[in-house]
């Protein structure tokens, strides 16, 4: 059996939970580039995983790289066994350079623009303006935001509970980044996206039952729609709205034990990863 092979064996196993546009995005780009690949014997895992993380884009190279550990866990497993024995299960992908990225907040007075250009790009996108606030409301990571199901949300105490998350590279993992469950409140702002979101009657177990890979184009290409507009100068990422709730909520006095517990971070990497500020201020004389 080659490598192709064993992937698309992968690939019919996980169509039986996985949604449609899973397959045809994330699950397909795999395919594309195991295609490509010269190395086709699965013995030679481990050589055919350094080819896919020599190619560029490296992020997506890396994201092909993770997919396939995926894959020799699952072809390794007792109940599968297509592969005796998993040649990469040591291997450890090269470590990013230690840089300290710069606290990108989206200013206040813009925040109304970019939920704008969200609502107002092409009927596919439409929709993406209720999860990008929702999410600059919450502070929620990308992956627990798509992660979250109705049955986690509390409309009559005003709150969400956050237990697991969704990636493109594991889909649903019963379990948080940092491995801890939390409440985030709801404020008036983020109940009314929920019931937006409701009345759009989706039918549908998860809160944003829409495909992430598309979202993050769709994000990407309405800043830089606005970019190009000279409406902003930086393109924001859908990060950068979490950056802003935790930087918003700072600038409002709130303590920041409580931002952390809410955020499911420390206090400490508060003050080192997400304190920007928001507004413009005047220097006070003092």
């Amino acid at each position: 059996m080659k490598l192709l092979d064993l992937w698309r064996a992968f690939r019919e196993e996980r169509s039986i939970s996985l949604a449609e546009t899973s397959l045809t995005s994330d699950y397909r780009q795999v395919e594309q580039w195991l295609e490509r690949c010269p190395i086709q014997d699965p013995a030679l895992a481990r050589q055919a995983l350094i080819w896919v993380l020599q190619q560029k884009p490296e992020k997506s190279a890396r994201r092909v790289g993770h997919y396939m550990k995926t894959l020799f866990r699952w072809a390794c497993s007792e109940d599968v066994a297509l592969v005796a024995r998993n040649p990469i299960a040591s291997f450890k992908f090269p470590k990013k350079p230690q840089t300290h990225a710069e606290v990108v907040v989206i200013p206040q007075d813009l925040v109304a623009e970019v939920l704008w250009a969200l609502e107002q790009g092409s009927p596919n996108e439409a929709r993406w303006h209720l999860l990008a606030n929702f999410m600059l409301q919450t502070g929620l990571r990308t992956a627990e935001a798509f992660g979250l199901q109705w049955a986690d949300v509390d409309l009559a105490a005003k709150r969400i509970l956050i237990h697991q998350n969704f990636t493109l590279t594991h889909g649903l993992r019963k379990r948080t980044k940092t491995g801890v469950a939390r409440q985030v409140p709801l404020n008036p702002v983020a109940l009314r996206v929920l019931t937006e979101v409701s009345a759009l009657q989706l039918s549908d177990e998860f809160v944003f039952p829409w495909n992430r890979q598309s979202y993050m184009s769709a994000f990407r290409n309405c800043m830089e729609r606005l970019r190009r507009q000279g409406v902003i100068r930086k393109r924001f990422r859908p990060y950068d709205l979490r950056h802003t709730h935790i930087s918003a909520l700072l600038e409002k006095g709130i303590p920041v034990s409580q931002i952390a517990a809410w955020a499911g971070n420390s206090a400490a990497m508060i003050w080192s990863n997400y304190a920007a500020t928001t507004t413009d201020y005047e220097m006070p004389s003092l």
